[in-house]
């Protein structure tokens, strides 16, 4: 009996020091969180800003003639976001499952997150790890993805760009959502702008967006990082909140079994003891 009751010393130790370490990187999820937010929302702004320049100065029918508006046949090439690390609770098990349907046998996965990397090759799709350990800090990181895929696309390596990342709902809540890079499809024609209305811009519109394409590109893929992070804390705060309530909820049972057996034991101790005194 006393072997049990120890046993049950143990495990309720052991459950309050895993509690412990949940509860911290509940914490530090949370603290996460909120930087990716603002940052999300100053990303969203850019972009925001961004596409209206680009719809007010580059509003012109030649650029509609460009190969980056026009896919080709091609394989896809589809942009997977996923996490890095791990106790993000389902997280990359979702965006895997709502990725993989969207996915022909000759296209090919390139993979952000070094965890969803390891679930994929599990699969009998094309994996590329070439960026699965691509950290998010800044637009400079991101430059040779965004340089690598234009030039793909370019070179009619691949004929269209989709990018699959998690769509920030709310702190409980997160979408699957396809994105597709190229080819562009910009708000806004010609036939609706008046020319009178274009502004003269020097050096001309064409050479303007093949400048400005980078940046618009680098921006989108940015932007769908960065909800892409606010998404994975958020899932991972509620993962380690859900097994922090899940440890109390055993620390207390455990407290009740013990207690229960311990005073099993004394009651049979005290049975004992009348036991033999009779005698």
């Amino acid at each position: 009996m006393a072997k049990g009751l120890s046993g049950l010393r143990r495990r309720i130790t052991s459950v309050k020091a895993t509690k412990k370490v949940t509860k911290a990187m509940q914490m530090i999820a949370t603290t996460k969180l909120k930087t990716w937010k603002q940052a999300l929302l100053d990303a969203r702004l850019y972009a925001e800003q961004l596409i209206d320049l680009v719809q007010k100065h580059l509003t012109h029918q030649d650029i509609q003639n460009l190969p980056y508006f026009h896919p080709s046949d091609a394989p896809t090439l589809h942009v997977l976001m996923t996490s890095n690390l791990g106790l993000c609770g389902s997280y990359n098990a979702v965006m895997i499952q709502a990725t993989l349907p969207h996915v022909a046998a000759k296209d090919t996965i390139l993979v952000i997150g070094q965890k969803g990397a390891r679930l994929l090759k599990k699969s009998s799709k094309q994996v590329n790890e070439n960026y699965m350990l691509l950290n998010v800090f800044d637009m400079t990181s991101i430059r040779p993805l965004v340089d690598d895929i234009l030039l793909q696309f370019k070179q009619g390596t691949i004929g269209k760009v989709i990018i699959h990342y998690a769509q920030f709902v709310n702190s409980l809540v997160f979408h699957p959502t396809p994105l597709t890079l190229l080819p562009l499809s910009l708000p806004g024609t010609a036939a609706k702008v008046n020319p009178l209305d274009v502004p003269l811009i020097e050096p001309d519109p064409l050479t303007i967006f093949e400048e400005i394409l980078p940046l618009y590109m680098k921006n989108t893929v940015f932007s769908s990082l960065i909800e892409a992070q606010v998404s994975e804390q958020s899932a991972r705060r509620n993962a380690m909140e859900k097994a922090s309530d899940n440890a109390d909820e055993l620390v207390e049972q455990l407290q009740l079994d013990y207690n229960k057996q311990r005073q099993a034991n004394i009651t049979q101790e005290i049975a004992e003891i009348i036991g033999g005194t009779a005698e």
